[in-house]
């Protein structure tokens, strides 16, 4: 009955609103001129009906038109006037007790030497995890592009082919195709860890499909993470079969081994069982690809843009055998631009982890391994094992870890327990990469058109700032404080105003990323040139 009121009532309501447009529309009103009076009797009753809902229409109808000049008088506003920024003060880089980039210098002192010692030490290789500034490849880019020209180029390094994402970029490479793949990542609720240093890998369900990148080298690796003896990966060099390949697995998580001789049937007073039986690795079933399901009706019609039909996702059975697979051309290209393309019919039975680009000169590698939205905490999310071998496999000289700006405003921080969760999962990476230098950059500033979000933010980063601090230099890793870098707090409204931060107030301008990656490249290259006068002559 209610309702039925209601409705009632917003009926008689849209009458009596009509039938005063109808009235209306024919009623001289007060006041008029006598060419505005003609202007409203010729407006019909239909007209009138039509317009009920809308007032507005029906008074802008019996007002004079904008003539041109009105509108010229219209003006957009200039863009406001960029303010330059002043120069900060330098900030040199903390090593605390020891020197925890010395593995690093070296490296870069035998790489420019001609020694004999020093010929078979091709690469020096970097690599930089981080969040969205290092998944751009903007501020790396800059401070790979540094380096290389200093020491050498080596290459463009670490490259995930197949679009796992739409937004995916390299400075050095192009990351193609990718047509039904599926990405696995660390995303909460469909996260196995079987993932490359990248944090993500990217599996096939139609064996037709590449995954493809472009870029110009003359070696190349692919990585994988397959079932042992699964060889269901082919490569391709410029759209033709590659065959001149060294392949090489090494088990991550090995296989159990197998009984000599087969347990007898358990009686039926035994009440146990015996030993556990392990089924043959070519009967698990489990891991083979489900069929795909059948097209719809409605999906056939949608002829403009093809979705393929991803099968559900099924994780890594845990404990299960695990090889990291590499595949390498045992003859380098002819150096030049090439397109890499690789092919799986393994299905979920083997996860490309990414591909290793290389210019076969002597040089520096930088691998980009950053993941937008990651946390400090998403370093230790991969599998262990898996994480550790492809650490020892790359043997970096360098690792970056520039981690921190989603990890402002999270919920239940404290310092004291930032700080040992941050001890911790750098201690685990420094016990991973070996003798590796690691570096650790603290998150740049942040602010907030808003004021009090913007003092929150502050005081958020006063206490996350030397918690991390204390954390890298506590695991033996250097630190370099690029929010003081950046001038201290509250700099990131004046990079904005200056044109070398987005108005989101968290990302920089390509001019801000060059601008930040030459303070941190040259606050490597001074501790660099003080190790070298430190060291004694020979």
């Amino acid at each position: 009955m209610i309702v039925k009121g209601r409705s009632w009532r917003r009926r008689t309501l849209k009458g009596l609103t009509a039938a005063f447009f109808i009235a209306t529309s024919f009623i001289a009103l007060p006041g008029t001129r006598g060419d505005d009076q003609t202007h409203l009797s010729k407006i019909s009753a239909a007209y009138a009906l039509s317009n009920w809902k809308n007032l507005t229409t029906l008074r802008q109808s019996s007002s004079p038109p904008q003539t041109s000049s009105s509108r010229a008088t219209r003006r957009k506003l200039p863009p406001p006037k960029l303010v330059p920024l002043t120069p900060p003060e330098p900030v040199p880089i903390e090593t605390g007790d020891g020197n925890p980039l010395g593995t690093f210098f070296k490296a870069l002192e035998n790489l420019g030497s001609s020694t004999p010692e020093s010929q078979g030490l091709g690469v020096v290789r970097i690599i930089h995890f981080g969040d969205s500034h290092v998944a751009s490849d903007y501020w790396a880019g800059v401070i790979r592009d540094k380096l290389q020209a200093r020491f050498g180029d080596g290459g463009p390094g670490f490259v995930l082919p197949g679009r796992p994402w739409s937004s995916i970029r390299y400075a050095e490479a192009q990351s193609l195709d990718g047509q039904y793949w599926r990405t696995d990542g660390l995303r909460p609720g469909e996260a196995d860890g079987v993932v490359g240093l990248g944090g993500m890998s990217i599996e096939s369900f139609r064996e037709a499909n590449p995954a493809s990148a472009l870029a110009t080298y003359s070696r190349f690796q692919v990585f994988a993470a397959t079932s042992p003896g699964s060889d269901c990966l082919s490569v391709q060099i410029d759209d033709a079969d590659y065959h001149d390949l060294t392949s090489n697995a090494e088990a991550v998580i090995p296989a159990p081994p197998t009984p000599a001789t087969q347990p007898s049937e358990p009686s039926g007073n035994s009440g146990g069982g015996g030993p556990r039986e392990w089924a043959d690795l070519a009967d698990l079933a489990y891991l083979a690809d489900p069929p795909a399901p059948p097209v719809t009706t409605t999906q056939k019609r949608k002829r403009r843009k093809p979705t393929p039909l991803v099968p559900p996702w099924k994780p890594w059975p845990a404990g299960s055998p695990l090889d990291l697979l590499e595949l390498a051309n045992s003859v380098p290209l002819v150096a030049g631009p090439h397109r890499i393309s690789i092919r799986s019919s393994c299905g979920s039975m083997a996860r490309l982890l990414g591909v290793e680009l290389l210019s076969g000169s002597k040089g520096i590698v930088y691998d980009t391994d950053g993941v937008n939205g990651a946390h400090l905490s998403d370093l230790e999310r991969p599998l262990p094992e898996l994480r550790r071998a492809l650490l020892q496999q790359s043997h970096p000289a360098l690792i970056i870890v520039s981690y921190g700006t989603n990890d402002i405003g999270m919920s239940g921080f404290t310092a004291s327990g930032y700080e040992e969760s941050a001890f911790q999962i750098l201690s685990k990476l420094k016990a991973d990469a070996g003798d590796a230098s690691i570096l650790v950059t603290g998150p740049t500033d942040r602010g907030n058109p808003r004021r009090l979000r913007r003092i929150s933010l502050q005081a958020e980063q006063a206490e996350l700032q030397p918690a991390l601090r204390r954390a890298a230099l506590r695991a033996g890793c250097a630190y370099w404080d690029q929010r003081a870098a950046m001038g201290g707090p509250g700099s990131m409204s004046r990079w904005v105003r200056a044109g070398l931060g987005r108005t989101d107030y968290v990302h920089f301008s390509a001019q801000g990323y060059v601008k930040l990656a030459g303070m941190l490249y040259d606050q490597l290259m001074s501790a660099y040139d003080n190790f070298r006068k430190s060291e004694p002559s020979e």
